[in-house]
């Protein structure tokens, strides 16, 4: 056979694969998800139900009316507190105020809530990770002391699996830590680099159900997939501005089927499949209705609700994906 033919059947192969690199993905159903605008909320200030820069959203799913039943948390950035909202989007209260003692924030940058119903925050320049009840009471640092002889640096997303398992990006180290349900260090994931299971300033962690890690790898401009054990198993995305390229993400949620990315730098929402298969883009840059400037925190609702928390037009965007 013609080398030239077998180089251009080679490429054509790597063209079909797709952008998703690691483990070769089973069969798996096809998802035609439809995405819908369905409404906004908060305006540019510090007044009750208004925001500054907010970086975060988090829903929990399960508790009652009061730990925290599909109530909205904020982590409004600016004004250096968390807000909680209803399910309508009203004012409910908040805590948190500029400060380096406990109780208090510098830069609050995410927001998770546990089985408990207790409200874990990091903060950016505060260099940690405060632990509340879920109204507000302070009860502990967690991710404290130093892992591989490094202490937090500059603290970004963070989640909580089912068991009561924290995550944490520590963007500033290029890694990501783990901790168990009593706060103890469970070990950390990554460090600087390009290569599959390394990152480049990771800004958001996701857990679904299966205990599957998915990591917003901003400066690689990729979503990376671990297992619960670390091990890498398969990134997809690459720096651009096409279908399923990713432009500096710095968020990431997922449901039982779709894995959400806040492509930060291309001011929109992507979709994929959780083996990396690309599914659906929607938003532009601007400030007007379906559009975003710099949507940064992610979190997954009830009936196919998507919350975006639209950090540079200071408010919270919800959107319905059907499928």
């Amino acid at each position: 056979m013609n080398r030239w033919l077998i180089v251009f059947l080679l490429l054509a192969a790597l063209a079909v694969s797709g952008s998703a690199m690691g483990e070769v993905p089973d069969d798996e159903e096809i998802i035609i998800p439809k995405i819908e605008l369905s409404r906004e909320f908060g305006l540019p200030g510090s007044a009750d139900r208004q925001f500054y820069f907010p970086q975060d959203v988090k829903i929990p799913l399960s508790g009652n009316l009061e730990t925290g039943l599909f109530s909205i948390f904020v982590a409004d950035s600016g004004n250096n507190r968390v807000q909680r909202l209803d399910d309508d989007g009203g004012f409910m209260y908040q805590f948190g105020s500029f400060g380096l003692d406990k109780g208090r924030f510098n830069a609050p940058v995410s927001v998770a809530i546990d089985f408990n119903y207790r409200v874990y925050v990091s903060e950016r320049e505060n260099n940690r990770v405060q632990l509340f009840d879920i109204r507000g009471n302070f009860i502990r640092e967690a991710a404290t002391g130093e892992v591989g002889f490094r202490s937090l640096q500059y603290p970004a997303g963070i989640d909580v699996d089912q068991w009561g398992g924290l995550y944490v990006a520590d963007s500033g180290n290029d890694r990501v830590l783990k901790y168990d349900e009593q706060g103890r260090s469970a070990g950390q994931i990554g460090g600087f680099g390009v290569g599959l299971g390394f990152f480049s300033k990771p800004m958001d962690v996701a857990v679904d159900k299966e205990r599957y890690l998915y990591v917003a790898d901003c400066n690689n401009h990729r979503i990376q997939k671990f297992d619960f054990d670390g091990r890498p198993l398969l990134s997809f995305g690459q720096m651009g501005r096409g279908p399923g390229d990713l432009f500096n993400p710095q968020g990431v949620a997922v449901d039982d089927k779709i894995v959400y990315v806040s492509d930060s730098g291309n001011n929109r929402i992507a979709l994929f499949s959780k083996s990396g298969k690309f599914l659906a883009v929607f938003g532009e840059k601007g400030f007007g209705r379906g559009e975003f400037n710099n949507p940064v925190g992610l979190a997954v609702g009830r009936k196919g609700s998507l919350y975006v928390a639209d950090s540079g037009n200071h408010r919270i965007v919800e959107l319905n994906v059907t499928y």
